[in-house]
């Protein structure tokens, strides 16, 4: 009977122990409308967008978590080759802009430009509070995207080189003591605003526009 129980604990704990591990894969993608003025501003000139580099871009790895009131783990967050969803989100997003963009390994023959991209950094976490409001649990949630960009020509490797943060709070800050409700609730979500912000924020660099106009 001893030895039952010994089992039975050992049990309970190893499923308890495996639930804090759970890990959910999330799902992010680009939203194409969401940075203002960033549609058909830049000169129609061609443009290879390189596959994104760095440490984060490929394979699975952790990102963020979500937190129970008590400041325990509930799930973690990871993404799963994050580098390809950006290279399409890039090539994407400068084409919007009105750039011929096309993603290719190396520079092809006759692209005016070429332009690298690494990620920096990208996480998001989520943290429930006691708080009970009539929307549900309260929380606080910050997703963050650091990218760098590195734009070449023919005769000048380094043209150009900008870091972008995207960020995305939630519930938003209030403004005139007037509170405001979440506008996203889930992390993938809260992320892909991050990333969108981002990439979009480059459009909006005028140093960058300058480059490809000169």
């Amino acid at each position: 009977m001893y030895r039952r129980a010994i089992l039975a604990a050992a049990i309970l704990a190893a499923i308890a122990a495996s639930s804090c591990r759970r890990e959910t894969a999330l799902q992010v993608r680009y939203l194409p409308e969401l940075v203002a003025k960033s549609h058909d501003v830049l000169p129609s000139t061609t443009i290879a967008i390189l596959p994104v580099t760095g440490a984060l871009a490929s394979g699975e790895y952790r990102v963020g978590a979500i937190y129970n009131p008590d400041g325990s783990l509930r799930t973690s967050l990871a993404v799963r080759d994050v580098g390809a969803l950006v290279t399409q989100a890039v090539a994407r997003c400068l084409s919007d802009a009105g750039l011929k963009a096309s993603i290719a390994d190396s520079t092809p023959a006759g692209s005016r430009f070429t332009l690298a991209t690494e990620i920096e950094s990208i996480a998001v976490d989520k943290h429930f509070a006691a708080e009970q409001t009539i929307h549900g649990q309260y929380f606080t949630m910050v997703a963050r995207v650091k990218l760098r960009f590195t734009l070449s020509s023919s005769g000048h490797p380094n043209l150009y080189s900008v870091t972008t943060n995207g960020i995305e709070t939630e519930p938003p800050q209030p403004v005139g003591g007037e509170a405001f409700l979440p506008l996203e609730t889930e992390p993938a979500e809260s992320l892909s605003v991050a990333m969108s912000r981002a990439i979009g924020a480059l459009v909006l660099q005028p140093d960058f526009r300058r480059a490809l106009a000169g």
